[in-house]
């Protein structure tokens, strides 16, 4: 069961870059740091954003009650959905998030644990994915040892976690129309903050 979960997380990880690393031009380490410019928005448990219109939308999520037997993952599945439509329209997207799941809750062993950073940059065409704490049934894992882990991966990838950047994601004309000059630059990324060339 843990093999399959495991699986699915690499998934995640693989859906939120866009594409698989071997047609990436660009793939650079990424710490999880968020490189816009953007009041973090805390959903908790839920989908109510107190800014649903902001973009920069930067949003932050707790992810730990995926159990089963009080139907948490129920509820986990129900709003995955809502908070995917959410980034959907937007330009710069950052999340950070907490995952755990549990047969029952906060009782031992876990499923899969993991903390998680992501970001999608339509403007330039990049995005990232960083995870720590990695846990599979409660032990330290490594996202290396998955079978179908991207071999061009491995560098940026250690016992727990790790991190990646790429540009895979299409570039939007209205978004980096939105960057055009320096002074939007600076209204939208973080000060100092750069990508791989």
């Amino acid at each position: 069961m843990s093999r399959s979960l495991a699986v699915s997380a690499v998934t995640v990880i693989a859906l939120l870059l866009g594409t698989t690393a071997s047609s990436a031009a660009v793939i650079a380490p990424y710490n999880g740091e968020n490189p816009f410019r953007c009041q973090e928005q805390n959903a908790g448990l839920g989908v109510i954003f107190p800014n649903p219109q902001a973009d920069p939308f930067c949003v932050r999520y707790d992810k730990t009650q995926q159990n089963l037997t009080q139907l948490g993952m129920v509820d986990f599945l129900l709003n995955e959905p809502v908070r995917v439509a959410a980034v959907l329209p937007k330009c710069f997207y950052h999340q950070s998030d907490h995952w755990t799941a549990w047969v029952i809750q906060d009782t031992q062993p876990e499923i899969w644990n993991w903390d998680g950073s992501y970001f999608i940059d339509r403007a330039r065409g990049m995005a990232g994915a960083y995870i720590t704490n990695l846990r599979i049934g409660g032990e330290p894992a490594d996202p290396r040892s998955i079978p179908g882990f991207p071999a061009e991966y491995f560098p940026f990838f250690m016992p727990g976690g790790g991190g990646i950047m790429t540009d895979t994601v299409a570039s939007v004309p209205e978004c980096a129309a939105r960057v055009d000059t320096p002074s939007e630059v600076n209204k939208i990324y973080r000060q100092g903050w750069r990508y791989p060339e």
